[in-house]
């Protein structure tokens, strides 16, 4: 115990602390002492035990092993310090001198393990010898003033401006070119349009197809069409020739949501917002555009083509070769959104096409036997 001094309340420079553990016992050597029942805390440079009225420090420097004695029956687990000997220009203490060069630390409510492996690791790391490390060189701030600091601050924003204006040199001529291969895609597609009843018929309708889906040249924007309605009117005709082709793939309806993103992906960086695509889809009349927006019972917002009467017919016609189907299967046959599926089955029922049977395992729908589909 003569390697212990009585606590400094002086926090050591660069000292961190580590761990704190109740109802620590202290021994000198193999005996038991007056420090009873305190609390330990573990820092980067010191081991403190303190029981409100007193405290005792012991710096790590000192402890050369960590050992552990597990507990028994009767005695509590202990961690075992190896000491080096004493300073002579030491702190003074609660003991002068003794006999031993180990003191015991008994944990009386465990955590001797966790204390160990602590202390083993800041015994290699050593924290008390490196203290505070000093900063190397001048400051790259200091010597210089405010004048120093204001042209650092200039010199950043002109390299900054310098990479953007190089960034955005980079996006303008990507645009060119993409208008000059949109251009090149459109005098092919004419082309081909005349072409299209030639044998190969097929191939060319396909490679037609892929040419159109690179994008829209020249889309609709503010600048060139102007606010509001005519703006939106305008934008209402751009969509309607650019869904004409994909409505029909998808049998006929097509959901807002992804109308909106099929535009944008084919305006390329023109987007427009969810608002704007709603607004234009307003203006779609069955005789300009053979298409419109409709709102189902449940409220989703869908562009449907002139062709509702095909569309029901061919619905019906699965479902009189599947004898019933439910929402999942039409969509999986359809190859439709679930969400689509469902609705297009509550508007067969609402026009008589069709008709429920709810079960256990969900809701099927039959072709109604009472009526005939619409022709068309």
């Amino acid at each position: 115990m003569d390697r212990w001094s009585w606590q400094s309340k002086t926090t050591k420079a660069a000292e961190e602390k580590k761990s704190h553990i109740p109802s620590v016992r202290l021994y000198n050597g193999d005996d038991k002492t007056e420090f009873d029942k305190g609390s330990l805390e573990i820092t980067t440079h010191r081991i403190i035990w303190n029981d409100g009225r007193r405290g005792i420090e012991l710096p790590l420097k000192l402890v050369v092993r960590v050992d552990s004695v597990e507990a028994t029956f009767t005695k509590s687990a202990k961690v075992v310090l190896t000491l080096s000997p004493p300073d002579h220009a030491r702190d003074p203490g609660p003991v002068q001198t003794s006999k031993y060069d180990f003191v015991k630390l008994s944990f009386l409510k465990g955590g001797h393990l966790d204390a160990k492996a602590l202390l083993v690791s800041l015994l290699s790391e050593k924290r008390w010898d490196k203290g505070v490390v000093a900063m190397k060189g001048p400051s790259s701030l200091m010597g210089g003033g405010l004048v120093h600091i204001e042209r650092q601050i200039e010199s950043s924003r002109a390299e900054t401006d310098q990479s953007l204006n190089a960034a955005f040199r980079d996006i303008d001529a990507l645009m060119d070119k993409g208008k000059e291969m949109v251009a090149l895609a459109e005098r092919i597609t004419v082309k081909l349009s005349e072409k299209a009843d030639s044998p190969g018929g097929d191939e060319t309708l396909e490679l037609k197809s892929h040419l159109l889906s690179i994008g829209i040249s020249n889309p609709v924007t503010r600048e060139t069409h102007g606010t509001g309605t005519k703006y939106h009117a305008s934008l209402g005709d751009e969509l309607a020739r650019m869904l004409r082709a994909p409505l029909q793939q998808c049998g006929g309806v097509m959901s807002v949501s992804e109308v909106y993103c099929r535009y944008n992906r084919a305006r390329g960086v023109a987007l427009v917002s969810p608002e704007d695509v709603v607004n234009a889809c307003k203006t779609l009349t069955p005789a300009h555009h053979g298409m419109e927006l409709k709102r189902f019972s449940s409220g989703v917002l869908v562009v449907e083509g002139d062709n509702f009467n095909s569309v029901m017919r061919t619905m019906v016609d699965t479902i009189t070769k599947n004898t019933c189907v439910s929402a999942l299967t039409l969509s999986s046959i359809m190859a439709i959104p679930l969400m689509l599926a469902r609705e297009r089955l509550m508007a067969g029922e609402q026009h008589g096409l069709l008709c429920r049977d709810e079960t256990e395992e969900g809701i099927f729908f039959y072709k109604n036997l009472f009526v005939e589909e619409p022709r068309g």
